[in-house]
């Protein structure tokens, strides 16, 4: 893939992870595909239910998609201000802007790191204030 299929595959990702669209995101991760919600915690609840930050191909197409319509009104509202292209790298920095079910404002700046192994996304990271997240999106 050249650099620019990759960031346009990155943004895929990103898109389709927001609006829950499970067929788009299957069209561009591998199967040994993992995602990390980049924080100390091992894992967070969401309704009632421990689920681990770091999540494999199945786990992440169950609930990890699923959680923006689960935890925002209606998503994220993701703007994006760069994408980089190093190698087997693609770095989308961002931000979003949502309102919680709770109804709080929740506006977070990104770096979404993701790792290509061959045509597909084997790896996306992401790395936000975590603080913010829990206390608008988690806290009760």
């Amino acid at each position: 893939m050249t650099p620019e299929q990759k960031k346009e595959a990155a943004l895929k990702l990103l898109r389709a992870s927001d609006n829950a669209d499970v067929d788009a995101v299957l069209a561009v991760i591998s199967d040994d595909f993992h995602f990390q919600f980049m924080e100390r915690a091992d894992s967070w609840s969401v309704d009632g239910q421990e689920v681990s930050t770091r999540l494999n191909k199945e786990t992440f197409l169950k609930y990890g998609i699923n959680a923006t319509k689960d935890i925002t009104v209606d998503g994220m509202h993701f703007t994006v201000d760069l994408v980089l292209c190093d190698g087997d790298y693609v770095c989308i920095f961002g931000e979003s802007h949502a309102t919680s079910k709770k109804g709080k404002s929740y506006n977070n700046t990104y770096c979404w790191r993701m790792h290509f192994t061959g045509d597909r996304i084997s790896e996306f990271r992401e790395y936000c204030d975590t603080h913010h997240a829990h206390a608008v999106l988690f806290e009760q």
